[in-house]
């Protein structure tokens, strides 16, 4: 019954539909955010004295007198470096970037760094103490050696305090409150 008219055609349509299964952990970054809080905390305190202090020492080594002193290159040595690490460490804490990896142990790094800072401050002031009083037109020098006593002390007391939170096991915090891993010490 086929009439020549009307051909039939017979279309077949095949679709694939292809899902991705992605087992891998998924990690969420954050961008870090400016928060000013912890510049008002005793930590945010303590690392803006000794920011001051570094400088006011480096400058002084630097104005005091003649460059050519070996103690001069300590203290500028010490003055510098302390005061690129410790402005980079504000700057973690101030970004919560200390926030964001609490696998590292900020407490007992900042406790050592703060340590060792102590005494080779206490070490660049008795130098300059001495190369103050020995040379003449060195009266900056003096000047350096009181601002690096200053920064012995400061930095002192935060290796102090680190080592009391290092105790306590806090763990280490860009905000005002530094939380504890412990809950019988959040009384």
């Amino acid at each position: 019954m086929s009439d020549g008219r009307y051909t039939t055609t017979q279309t077949t349509v095949e679709t694939r539909e292809y899902y991705a299964y992605d087992d891998r952990p998924t990690v969420q970054l954050e961008m870090p955010k400016f928060d000013g809080g912890y510049v008002r905390s005793l930590g945010g305190i303590l690392k803006i004295i000794c920011i001051i202090l570094c400088l006011l020492c480096f400058l002084c080594v630097l104005i005091g007198g003649p460059g050519h002193y070996g103690g001069a290159g300590w203290a500028t040595f010490v003055a510098t470096v302390g005061l690129s690490i410790t402005t980079t460490l504000l700057a973690l804490y101030i970004f919560h970037i200390v926030d964001a990896s609490p696998q590292i142990p900020w407490i007992l790094i900042e406790m050592i760094y703060c340590f060792i800072w102590t005494i080779f401050f206490f070490i660049a002031a008795c130098v300059l103490g001495v190369a103050a009083t020995r040379y003449s037109g060195t009266a900056g020098w003096g000047a350096a050696s009181f601002f690096a006593l200053g920064a012995m002390c400061t930095y002192g007391f935060d290796a102090y305090l680190k080592f009391l939170g290092w105790k306590r096991d806090e763990i280490a915090s860009g905000g005002a409150h530094p939380e504890s891993r412990t809950a019988a010490y959040n009384v």
